[in-house]
């Protein structure tokens, strides 16, 4: 009997998150411009281009033309030049490791995923087809698809790093990827690779903690993974400092040259930079020509 009031409670701290994060996406997708998201040639504007007919699949009500659907028994979409490709596929790593967090600063996981919502929520609006790349969710539109999308981005992962990579990917699409990339970093080569096969360009975003950028660690302390799979132990935090930032950017100038490799952005969040200026090097990135 225990387990139902159980499942309720989770069920309901779930809807209360992702709840929560759409209202904080919505807000930051409103602070920026996100015009050129899926502009993929100059010159063409918004010029328009040709009519299609309504898919009831993946068309909105409002997309249709009222005008040019009254000349026949058929619904019809005005297509725009600028409107290929027409879908944005999102990957928010959802391990313990986004978990961590400094005090007084956001989880990497909800920070990563504010962003990622708050993308979809533009290019949605900019009439791109929204979704995972992971198979939980194909790209649709419509607002109900950022809700649902929102639900998923609320639940958490069992492993301390990220072991899948991103596998699904519609042909001449954009993607973004979002995590701390501290795992195992051959899952991005092979995302990277796969995305590449299908002429899908994107932006890799890193999403770290002020305190995993700064290491302002000293004396005796243990450092372990957040499900305690990996754990150091030294009497001298300090001392460990400049190996470490060696390391990460080490980590980071593998992560951009792989990224440069595929055609694709590669950006980083350290918890203090400010989210709006964040979105919109995100947008323009993802709305850009390859680096």
């Amino acid at each position: 009997m225990s387990a139902v009031p159980s499942f309720y409670a989770e069920a309901k701290q779930r809807s209360e998150q992702s709840g929560a994060l759409l209202l904080e996406a919505e807000r930051l997708a409103r602070s920026v411009v996100f015009g050129e998201h899926g502009r993929r040639r100059s010159g063409n504007g918004e010029h328009f281009w040709q009519y299609r007919p309504f898919d009831e699949q993946s068309d909105e009500p409002r997309m249709i033309d009222h005008r040019r659907s009254a000349k026949q028994d058929q619904f019809f979409v005005r297509q725009l030049e600028w409107q290929t490709p027409q879908a944005l596929h999102l990957w928010v790593d959802n391990s313990a490791s986004m978990q961590y967090k400094s005090k007084g600063y956001h989880s990497k996981r909800w920070r990563g995923a504010v962003l990622a919502l708050a993308a979809a929520i533009s290019a949605e609006k900019a009439g791109e087809k929204v979704g995972f790349a992971d198979g939980q969710l194909r790209p649709a539109l419509g607002f109900g698809q950022i809700e649902k999308m929102a639900q998923l981005l609320s639940h958490e992962g069992s492993d301390d790093y990220a072991l899948l990579a991103p596998t699904e990917f519609m042909p001449n699409a954009s993607a973004l990827f979002v995590s701390d990339f501290l795992g195992d970093i051959s899952i991005l080569s092979k995302a990277l690779e796969l995305a590449s096969e299908v002429r899908v360009r994107g932006v890799v975003l890193q999403i770290l903690d002020p305190s995993e950028v700064k290491f302002q660690f000293s004396g005796r302390a243990i450092f372990e993974s957040m499900l305690g799979s990996v754990e150091h132990e030294t009497l001298q935090a300090s001392d460990l400092r400049s190996a470490y930032l060696k390391r990460l950017s080490a980590r980071q100038d593998e992560i951009e040259h792989s990224c440069k490799a595929a055609g694709w952005h590669f950006l980083c969040s350290d918890g203090q930079d400010n989210v709006s200026v964040t979105l919109q090097r995100l947008c323009v990135s993802l709305g850009g020509e390859q680096p």
